[in-house]
């Protein structure tokens, strides 16, 4: 089983990866030591057992979460995926250009001819929209050449559903802006050619031309218009690229996209950059950007295909798939920068869009390229993550539709790189553990299927989400209209809460009713994450009374107004006023450190596009030795990726379910002991995968003080969170906080032996003050002097934890 993964290096830290599946995690340097171990030995195998020692837990919990199961043979793209609709549609209008620039992939000028006709362009347009299309790309040459081009643009905006993007160098703005002024800037979008600093710029594309450029982006960025900037990187500008981040940070442009240079046109060799040269220069940019506040839309692209779904398998682009592109010569392409070459011509426009979509050999033949039948890609392990490159860039260098990409080192490089800076952004608090695990953070945005497709690097990007916007938009209508398929079925409680008003209780989503296990104490501060029409925070009002305070974080604005609204009243009902609502993330959450008492969260953590961070997060804002109380979605087994790729069950709180053990190593992972599981419910039924309603009680640890204590059964050992084996009835020493999560299936004994955390009958003749000295039960010996009795620390009763003293029902 550790055999199918693959370990991997990045600036020293160890990324493993399972290339079938795909799938990826960073463990610590413990566990990456010891997943070495049993990667040489073999788990199980006796000498390899006693070598471990103490690690034996470590490497049982590590075995298995790594045990997911055989991975399922996969066929290709072709058999997954259908001809639905077309996504997009790309027109080279015109090989006509204002400029003659050095590094032209089709080599435009102002004599270049040839230029698509009107009509041409009108039927495309038509048929693009009959078959689903909402996303026309204009490209050329220059788009602001083409007769019309501002009138046609403007009519295509008038259905609203349609999103235009245009690829131009920007200096033909000035002319046409009185028609540009008249166009909705949420969606019409402009990617303007900046090619490096001004000198490399206009070596490139002429004298003036970087001014020019300037000026263009003024105008549009007074009129609102929303910008990318497009860097065609080659050898003149590579080390550039961060200097061209901070230029278009200071012109207020909060895009970039960097197109890897095309041997193709006037694109020559010798301006072509290994990726190795790349890459650095490339980080480098993205640190500025993030400094600046700006996205390289490469980098984010990569983000949202290595922080995605276990199993969700990037298998080459979406070309001839969902995106087509017309050529000046009114012939149909598979992409834009393959617009022209004659043994990838699909077939004349005349013949029609959709027959020639779903007819032409050409694209039948990339439909069924697939990295699966790539002998190439079988040595990349994050081939199904990177995506197998880009199929333009493959044909343009070796003829072939796949393997090709010479940029492929660059995007293995870039992905490395994301997952070991976000490994190392979270606090290492234990050891032992993995650090990061694919699927724990999401920027994808998946449409419900296991194959997803990649797109051409000609690309803008549109998206600028970053994980929450699918919740926020499903709990937003769920806060105006109640959803009957996520209301609480779980929190019976709150029928009898009269002095909550109904609307806030009718639209009580979630999967538990955490409050009455965290069991709030007078005085306290209770933390709820996810408050959504707050009738949790008001449950817990009365519970910390007066002195203690309830504080409600939610990221969702109709929640919070359906929140408030009712706060008023029960504080009118209750006589007092305890509880606020603030507008926040889980992951970066508007309390300062040590604020809670109680932090609880009902059906939430796994809404999270960061359920690591959140539990960081959870941990900083509670004191020492306060708890977390959470009722959530878990299953037993991994969830299927066409549930987790699914939109609508990611509202509903299944697609982002965590399997429970995994759950269990992120609480530890992020520093919390004396985790236990307090009650279990059925929760769903999808296909053939249950989930529960899970409600669990972790703390942060207080005293890190050790006590020596005794093992009292039933069992014959158990093991401790920090991997410490006990024996029954051997002394041994854990920390105060274990000895707490233990309760009394531990004796704790204080500094003479004697159990200090049981009231327990004694059937000795002599009281136990008088019996510590003596070396028997009823001795009467001299005394000897052994000074007072050293107190240990109070240990603290788990909250509805197991009794004291003698009890029938957990003994």
């Amino acid at each position: 089983m550790l055999e199918e993964w693959q370990r991997v290096e990045q600036d020293g830290t160890p990324v493993y990866v399972q290339p079938e599946r795909p799938d990826w995690f960073v463990p610590d340097h413990e566990a990456d030591c010891l997943l070495q171990e049993l990667q040489c030995h073999g788990i199980g195998a006796a000498p390899l057992e006693k070598d471990l020692g103490g690690r034996t837990l470590t490497a049982r919990r590590l075995v298995s979460q790594l045990a997911d199961g055989p991975v399922s043979p996969y066929p290709g793209r072709y058999p997954l995926l259908s001809l639905h609709s077309l996504k997009e549609c790309w027109f080279h209008l015109t090989d006509r250009c204002n400029l003659a620039c050095q590094h032209c992939l089709f080599a435009s000028s102002p004599a270049s001819g040839a230029t698509l006709a009107p009509e041409a362009l009108a039927q495309g347009i038509a048929e693009a929209k009959g078959l689903g299309c909402t996303l026309f790309y204009f490209t050329g040459g220059e788009p602001f050449v083409y007769p019309g081009f501002v009138s046609m643009v403007s009519e295509l905006l008038g259905d609203p559903k349609i999103h235009v993007v245009v690829l131009s160098n920007g200096l033909l703005i000035k002319e046409h802006l009185p028609g540009l002024l008249a166009l909705p800037r949420g969606r019409f979008h402009l990617q303007l050619s900046l090619d490096g600093l001004a000198a490399q710029h206009e070596a490139l594309r002429g004298k003036t031309t970087f001014a020019g450029l300037l000026e263009s982006v003024g105008l549009l960025k007074e009129a609102g218009f929303p910008l990318t900037l497009s860097v065609a990187v080659n050898r003149a500008n590579v080390r550039e690229l961060a200097e061209i981040v901070a230029l278009a940070a200071g012109l207020g442009i909060g895009n970039i996209h960097l197109l890897w240079h095309f041997v193709r046109g006037k694109g020559s060799i010798a301006q072509f950059v290994a990726p190795a040269e790349i890459l650095p220069e490339l980080i480098r940019a993205q640190e500025m950007a993030e400094k600046m506040g700006v996205r390289i839309d490469n980098v984010e692209t990569m983000r949202s295909q290595v922080f995605s779904t276990p199993g969700t398998r990037h298998d080459l682009s979406n070309t001839g798939w969902e995106s087509l592109a017309v050529g000046p010569d009114g012939v149909i392409y598979p992409s834009p920068a393959l617009v022209g070459i004659a043994d990838l011509a699909c077939g004349p426009l005349a013949d029609g869009l959709e027959t020639v979509w779903r007819r032409s050999p050409v694209l039948e033949k990339i439909r069924r390229a697939t990295l699966a039948a790539s002998e190439t890609y079988q040595a990349n392990p994050l081939r199904f993550l990177v995506g197998g490159g880009d199929i333009d860039h493959s044909y343009l260098a070796g003829n072939e539709l796949v393997g090709h990409d010479p940029y492929v080192e660059l995007y293995n490089g870039l992905a490395l790189w994301l997952i070991s800076r976000q490994a190392c952004r979270y606090p290492v608090r234990t050891q032992g553990e993995i650090l990061l695990r694919m699927g724990e953070v999401r920027h994808d945005c998946p449409d419900g299927g296991e194959v997803a497709l990649t797109h051409c690097n000609c690309v803008v990007s549109l998206a600028e989400d970053q994980g929450h916007a699918t919740v926020r938009e499903f709990y937003g209508r769920a806060a105006l209209v109640c959803n009957e398929e996520i209301v609480n079925p779980f929190a019976p409680d709150q029928v009898l809460a009269n002095f909550i008003p109904a609307d806030s209780r009718k639209k009580s989503y979630g999967c538990g009713s955490p409050v009455k296990d965290a069991e709030p104490q007078p005085g306290e501060v209770l933390v709820y994450l996810g408050s959504g029409s707050g009738v949790e925070c008001f449950m817990a009002s009365p519970q910390v009374g007066p002195a203690g305070r309830v504080v409600g974080i939610d990221m969702t604005d109709e929640m919070l107004h359906l929140a408030a609204v009712a706060k008023a009243k029960v504080a009118s009902r209750l006589g007092y006023d305890n509880v606020e609502f603030k507008k926040g993330f889980l992951e970066d959450l508007p309390l300062e450190e040590t604020t809670a008492d109680v932090v609880i969260s009902n059906c939430v953590i796994n809404l999270s596009p960061d359920k690591r961070q959140t539990l960081h997060e959870i941990f900083r804002i509670l004191k020492p030795g306060g708890r977390l109380v959470v009722s959530d979605i878990v299953t037993d087994d991994p969830i299927p990726v066409t549930i987790k790729n699914n939109e609508q069950f990611r509202g509903e709180c299944l697609g982002g379910a965590l399997r429970q053990e995994d759950l269990l190593a992120m609480l530890r992972g992020a520093g919390f002991a004396g985790i236990s599981l307090i009650k279990r419910f059925p929760y769903r039924v999808e296909g053939e995968t249950r989930f529960y309603s899970l409600t669990f009680r972790a703390y942060k640890p207080k005293d890190s003080r050790r006590v020596e204590v005794i093992y009292r059964g039933p069992f014959g050992a158990v093991w401790t969170e920090s991997g410490e084996m006990l024996l029954k009835g051997r002394r041994a020493a854990v920390t105060v906080s274990e000895a707490e999560s233990l309760g009394d299936s531990l004796f704790v004994l204080d500094t003479h032996g004697a159990v200090s955390n049981l009231s327990l009958e004694n059937s000795c003749c002599a009281s136990p003050l008088e019996l510590l000295p003596s070396s028997g039960c009823c001795a009467t010996g001299p005394k000897e002097e052994t000074g007072k009795i050293v107190a240990l620390p109070p240990l603290r009763q788990p909250v509805n934890g197991r009794h004291p003293s003698g009890c029938m029902a957990c003994g």
